[in-house]
C-alpha cells in the first residue's frame, strides 16, 4: 500500500489494536564510492562551505516568519464526502480525468482476506464516482498517470495484493491491460507497489512502468521469505520487459524511485530490501542492469544495522540538503534511523537514531512505515525534515514519535511522543502565508469499550506551526485513516483543499471507505513543498522554492 504497510491477515489486527556533516573531501569529476570502491562520475561543482548559511549570508534568512500571518487560525469545511464498500489503504492522487478543469481523485480499495478490491475515480467537483474497476485483491498502492493508449489523455496504473496490477483508461475506466501472472518470467508473484514511469524501453512510443513486486502476507513474522523483484513493464501492453531478483535475495516492500542527482549524472533506480523481521538495505542500480535482468551489481547505499533483522520499507525523499546543486537522499529506516546521504558519493551528512529520543530514550525499537516530509521549518534556505516513527516492534506498538530536524545540522528542533499510531506520511505546506511550511499530521488510535467489548477507531488531523512551534487540532474523525492525504488546489481557483480518506477497522462486520474533500481557508502558496504521498509530484522529489 501507499504507506508501505504490509497489512497481514491476523497480524494486522494485533498491530491496529495495540496500536536519513560528513562531506566528501575531493573535488575531482570522478569520486571514490565509499560503500563499494566503485567510481561515480559527478559534475565539477564546488563542495559547499561549512557551516551552511552562516548568519549574514544570503541564504540565512529566507524563511523568516511573518507574525501577523503566523497567528491565522486554519479551518476546514467539508465540501463533499463519498463512501463505498471495501476498506481503503491507498493514498489519493489527483488528475483531471474528465476535462472539466477540476482535478479528480484516483485511489484503491479492497479487503485483503477476501481477495477483492477495486480502483475508483471520483469527480473532484462533487465526489461522484466517474468509474470503478474491480480487482481480485486489495488495491493498496497509489495511482500514477500517463498516456498509455495514445489518445493524448491521462491513464492510470495502480496495483496491490494477489499480483493485481492494472492500466486503466482515465476517461472511461476501461482496462488497457492487466498483469498476467501466468507468464513464464517467475513461478511466484506477490504484491505490487507504487511505481514510476520511465523512458520508453521497447520503442513503441509509450512510456514504460518501473515497479517492485514482493512481500507475502501469508508468512508470519520471522518466517523465511522469497526474494522480491524489480520489474519494467510495457506501459502499452503490460508485457514484462525485464525482471530481476533483489541482489540480497530479500523481500521488498519499497516503492522504487528514479533518482538523478544532477542533470549531468546518470539516472539510477533506488529500491529497498528487507521487511519487518528480515534485514535489508537501500540500494541503487541502473536502468541498463535492470533491463538486462541482473541487478546483482547494485550498490547498497544504506546497510542494515548490525544484528538487527529489519529492512527499508519507506521510500526516501530526494532533496538537495546542502545546497550544492546535487540531490541528496533522506532515508527513514525500519530500524529507527533517519539518514541523510550526500548525492555526490552516498556518504552520510548526518544521522539521527530516533530510538535515542523516545521517552527521553533510548528505547529498543522505533520503526518507520512512511517517508519523511521535507519543508522549510527554519529561517534558512536549507530544507528541513519531519518524520513519524512508531514506538515498539512489529506487531506490538505502544504509540509513536513525531520529530522535526534541522536539515543543516541534524539537530532535533521538536519532538512529541504520543499514544497514537502514525502510518501515514506527514505533509509540509505553507498553509497561512507566514513564510514557513506548516506540517499536517494524520494520527490515529482507538479505544476499547469494556461494556460492549467493541474497539472503536478514530483519527485526528493536527497542524504544527513551525513559526509558533505549537500545534492545533484541525479535525477528529471516526474510523481509521491509513492513506496519506493530499493538499491540493483541486479547482485551480487559488484556494487549497484537503483530500482525506478513512476506512473501517478490521473488527467491523462490514467494510467501508470514505473520501472527503475539505476546503481550507488558505490561499495556494507559490510553492508546495511536500503535499502528498511521495511528495507533491508523486516522485519523492522535494519541491524546492529556488
Amino acid at each position: 500500500m501507499s504507506t508501505n504497510f504490509e497489512y497481514k491477515g491476523a497480524a494486522i489486527l494485533v498491530l491496529i489494536l495495540l496500536i536519513l556533516v560528513n562531506l566528501a573531501s575531493v573535488s575531482d569529476s570522478t569520486e571514490n564510492h565509499e560503500k563499494t570502491g566503485k567510481t561515480r562520475t559527478i559534475p565539477d561543482l564546488p563542495i559547499p562551505a561549512q557551516p551552511l548559511c552562516p548568519p549574514g549570508s544570503d541564504c540565512a534568512n529566507t524563511h523568516t516568519c511573518s507574525p501577523s500571518s503566523s497567528n491565522q487560525t486554519l479551518e476546514v469545511e467539508t465540501s463533499w464526502t463519498a463512501t463505498g464498500s471495501n476498506r481503503m489503504m491507498s493514498s489519493p492522487h489527483v488528475i483531471d480525468l474528465n476535462g472539466d478543469g477540476v482535478l479528480d481523485i484516483v485511489t484503491g480499495t479492497g479487503i485483503e482476506e477476501e481477495s477483492t478490491g477495486s480502483i475508483i475515480a471520483l469527480d473532484g467537483a462533487n465526489g461522484s464516482i466517474l468509474w470503478e474497476v474491480n480487482a481480485s485483491g486489495e488495491m493498496f498502492s497509489s495511482a500514477q498517470f500517463a498516456d498509455l493508449d495514445g489518445d493524448a489523455n491521462f491513464d492510470v496504473i495502480l496495483g496491490g495484493r494477489n499480483h493485481q496490477l492494472f492500466a486503466v483508461n482515465g476517461i472511461n475506466g476501461s482496462i488497457i491491460w492487466q498483469f498476467d501472472s501466468s507468464n513464464n518470467e517467475r513461478s511466484k508473484w506477490f504484491q505490487f507497489y507504487t511505481g514510476q514511469f520511465i523512458d520508453d524501453q521497447n520503442a513503441d512510443g509509450i512510456v514504460d512502468w518501473l515497479t517492485s513486486n514482493g512481500g507475502d502476507p501469508l508468512k508470519q513474522p520471522g518466517e523465511p521469505r522469497d526474494s522480491g523483484y524489480l520489474l519494467v513493464i510495457s506501459g502499452s501492453t503490460g508485457e514484462v520487459l525485464s525482471v530481476a531478483d533483489t541482489p540480497d535475495s530479500r523481500e521488498t516492500y519499497m516503492s522504487p524511485l528514479i533518482y538523478q542527482p544532477h542533470p549531468e549524472m546518470t539516472s539510477e533506480i533506488l529500491f529497498g530490501t528487507g521487511g519487518e523481521t528480515w534485514d535489508g538495505g537501500l540500494w541503487a542500480t541502473s536502468i541498463t542492469d535492470l533491463m538486462s535482468g541482473d541487478i546483482s551489481n547494485a550498490t547498497r547505499i544504506v546497510d542494515p544495522a548490525p544484528n538487527v533483522a529489519k529492512g527499508i520499507m519507506a521510500p526516501p525523499a530526494i532533496v538537495d540538503m546542502n545546497l550544492d546543486g546535487i540531490q541528496d537522499l533522506v532515508v527513514s529506516t525500519f530500524d529507527g534511523r533517519l539518514i541523510v546521504l550526500d548525492g555526490r558519493n552516498y556518504s552520510e551528512i548526518w544521522t539521527v537514531d530516533v530510538k535515542e529520543h523516545v521517552h527521553n530514550g533510548p528505547v529498543p525499537d522505533a520503526e518507520s512505515w512512511a517517508s519523511a516530509a521535507i519543508g522549510y521549518f527554519t529561517n534558512d534556505s536549507i530544507p528541513d525534515v519531519f518524520s513519524h516513527f512508531t514506538i515498539g516492534a512489529f506487531p506490538m506498538y505502544s504509540g509513536s514519535i513525531s520529530i522535526m530536524i534541522d536539515g543543516a545540522t541534524g539537530q532535533i528542533l521538536w519532538s512529541e511522543d504520543t499514544s497514537h499510531t502514525s502510518f501515514t506520511s506527514p505533509l509540509a505546506v505553507d498553509l497561512n502565508g507566514d513564510g514557513r511550511d506548516e506540517i499536517l499530521m494524520i494520527r490515529g488510535g482507538g479505544e476499547l469499550f469494556s461494556d460492549s467489548g467493541e474497539y472503536v477507531f478514530y483519527n485526528e488531523a493536527s497542524v504544527f506551526n513551525t513559526c509558533l512551534m505549537s500545534s492545533n487540532t484541525l479535525f477528529n474523525q471516526s474510523q481509521m485513516s491509513i492513506g496519506t492525504p493530499t493538499i491540493v488546489d483541486l479547482d485551480l481557483d487559488g484556494d487549497l483543499e484537503l483530500i482525506t480518506t478513512t476506512t473501517t477497522g478490521y473488527t467491523n462486520p462490514t467494510a467501508t471507505w470514505t473520501v472527503s474533500r475539505m476546503d481550507l481557508n488558505t490561499t495556494t502558496p507559490q510553492n508546495m513543498s511536500w503535499a502528498a504521498y511521495l511528495g507533491t509530484n508523486y516522485d519523492a522529489v522535494f519541491e524546492s522554492d529556488s
